[in-house]
């Protein structure tokens, strides 16, 4: 019994290490990749490099903030998600967000950015869990899907 528990412990170690993402060093991360990241963000501190597939992600500091920023290997930022206090959320979506959900206390939140398109990803505090909504920037309620959906 005790071997079948080692085994199954190993096989799930295995498992979600092959589901993670795979971390790098910077130095094998594409110049056009750094560069565009850099570009943007010029200020950027403590810079961690991800490979999701054939995007590269950058975690970093920013001031107080903290940001993901996802780029294809061309160069091109296909996603950014900036964690910010909720009192930089605008207020159409704020008062959206405690309309449509009966006053719930509102956590964490998350500016992101797809393209052209800014959202706002909300963490409610409710007496069953922790939910997330989404939001569009003019204060309409959004499927959480739609942060999944970036051209690579």
């Amino acid at each position: 019994m005790k071997g079948l528990k080692l085994m199954l412990l190993g096989f799930l170690g295995t498992a979600f290490v092959s589901c993670a993402s795979t971390a790098v060093d910077q130095q094998e991360i594409p110049s056009v990749v750094i560069n565009a990241v850099m570009t943007k963000y010029p200020d950027a501190k403590d810079l961690d490099w991800e490979i999701k597939g054939d995007i590269y992600e950058a975690e970093f500091d920013l001031g107080k903030d903290d940001y993901e920023v996802w780029v294809n290997k061309q160069g091109t930022i296909l996603k950014v998600e900036q964690e910010i206090q909720i009192t930089a959320v605008p207020a159409v979506v704020l008062n959206k967000v405690k309309a449509e959900s009966n006053n719930a206390k509102l956590d964490d939140a998350k500016r992101i950015e797809i393209g052209q398109k800014v959202y706002y990803e909300i963490e409610l505090e409710g007496t069953f869990g922790d939910q997330k909504v989404v939001y569009s920037a003019s204060g309409e309620k959004q499927d959480p899907s739609v942060l999944m959906n970036i051209n690579k």
